[in-house]
C-alpha cells in the first residue's frame, strides 16, 4: 500500500520506534491520538494495508482540514475532530473497540509552531493566542494580560518549572499589557538579562514562561492523565499504549500511570528506560531531541 501521506513534509519523530512498539498488524483497530502533521499516522497505515481501521484524532479543525483530502480516499481510515479526552466517549457512541493500540505523540505538529499567526513563536508580532484548539476561549493573551501576579507565577512554577516565577510574573503585571508574541517574549528576557548580569543564553529566557502558558491555557497535563487512565481502563490485553513526551512534565504523568502497582497485574512495561531518538535523527530533526518513548503492552 502506498504512504497516503508520503508527499507531505512532516518527519514524524521516532518513526521507526513507533512501529517497533506500536507493531501495528493488519485487522486490528488503533487509534492516533495526535493527527498532526499526519507522518505517524501514513506508517500505521502502511502496516495496515488496507485491512483493519485506523482513528486519527485532532483538536485543531485545520489539522484535520489539511489531512481530510487523502483521508477520504483511504476506507480504513477515520479522522476525528476533537481532542484525545474524548477517545473513551467516542468509543462508547461508536461501540468502538480499539485492539491494537493507541499512540500519543504530545509534541506540538509543525503546522503549528511553523505558523506565526498561532503565537506560539517568540519572534511573532502577531497576539498571544497558543490555543492548539482555536475554538477554545482561553488565550494566553488573557491570562497573560488580565490574571493576578500570584496566579501567573502559579503557571510559570508548575507548568514551567520557573525558579524565579513570583519575580518574572510581577515584572509581567507591572509591564502590561502585552499585545503579542514578541513583546513578552522581549520583555522575559530583558527581565532575565537583568537578572543574569547580561549573561548569554543557551536557550531562549521565554522558552519556560511560553511553555507554562501554552499547557495551562490547553490543560495539557490534566487532559494527559485523565487519557491515559481512560486507556488502562478500556483498551482489550494485548493491546499498546505508545507515548512520546518532549519534558519532564509530560514524561513523569506517563511513567507514573505506567507503573501504577494499582495495574501491575494488567501491564507489562516494554520500555524499561525511555527511548530517545538517535544522534542522527537528532541532526536531521531536532525537534526530536528531546522526545522521550515509552511503551506498554495489557494483558
Amino acid at each position: 500500500m502506498i504512504n497516503p501521506m508520503s508527499d507531505f513534509s512532516h518527519l514524524p519523530v521516532l518513526s521507526q520506534e513507533v512501529l517497533e512498539y506500536l507493531a501495528p498488524q493488519p485487522g486490528k483497530t488503533y487509534i492516533d491520538a495526535t493527527l498532526g502533521g499526519g507522518g505517524h499516522s501514513g506508517l500505521i497505515l502502511e502496516r495496515l494495508a488496507g485491512s483493519g481501521h485506523l482513528y486519527s484524532f485532532d483538536q485543531d479543525a485545520e489539522v484535520i482540514d489539511r489531512i481530510s483530502g487523502r483521508a477520504k480516499d483511504v476506507s480504513n481510515w477515520t479522522l476525528v475532530h476533537a481532542n484525545f479526552e474524548d477517545i473513551k466517549d467516542y468509543s462508547r457512541i461508536k461501540s468502538l473497540s480499539v485492539t491494537g493500540g493507541v499512540l500519543m505523540d504530545l509534541g506540538l505538529s509543525s503546522i503549528q509552531l511553523d505558523d506565526p499567526e498561532r503565537g506560539f513563536n517568540f519572534e511573532s508580532p502577531a497576539p498571544l493566542d497558543m490555543r492548539l484548539n482555536p475554538q477554545a476561549d482561553l488565550t494566553a493573551e488573557l491570562v497573560v494580560n488580565f490574571y493576578p501576579a500570584t496566579k501567573l507565577a502559579d503557571i510559570f512554577y508548575e507548568y514551567g518549572e520557573e525558579r524565579k516565577s513570583r519575580q518574572l510574573a510581577q515584572y509581567i503585571v507591572d509591564k502590561r499589557p502585552f499585545n503579542s508574541c514578541r513583546e513578552l517574549a522581549d520583555a522575559v528576557k530583558i527581565f532575565f538579562a537583568r537578572q543574569s548580569s547580561g549573561k548569554s543564553f543557551r536557550i531562549h529566557p521565554a522558552t519556560r514562561a511560553f511553555q507554562a502558558l501554552r499547557i495551562y491555557v490547553n490543560r495539557e497535563l490534566e487532559v494527559l492523565e485523565s487519557t491515559l487512565n481512560d486507556l488502562l481502563g478500556m483498551l482489550p490485553p494485548g493491546a499498546r499504549i505508545v507515548v512520546i513526551s518532549f519534558h519532564s512534565l509530560e514524561d513523569r504523568i506517563v511513567k507514573n500511570a505506567f507503573k501504577n502497582p494499582l495495574l501491575k497485574d494488567r501491564v507489562k512495561i516494554l520500555t524499561k528506560k525511555p527511548i530517545m531518538a538517535t544522534e542522527l535523527e537528532c541532526q536531521q530533526n531536532p525537534r526530536s531531541r528531546s522526545a522521550k518513548l515509552r511503551a506498554i503492552e495489557l494483558i
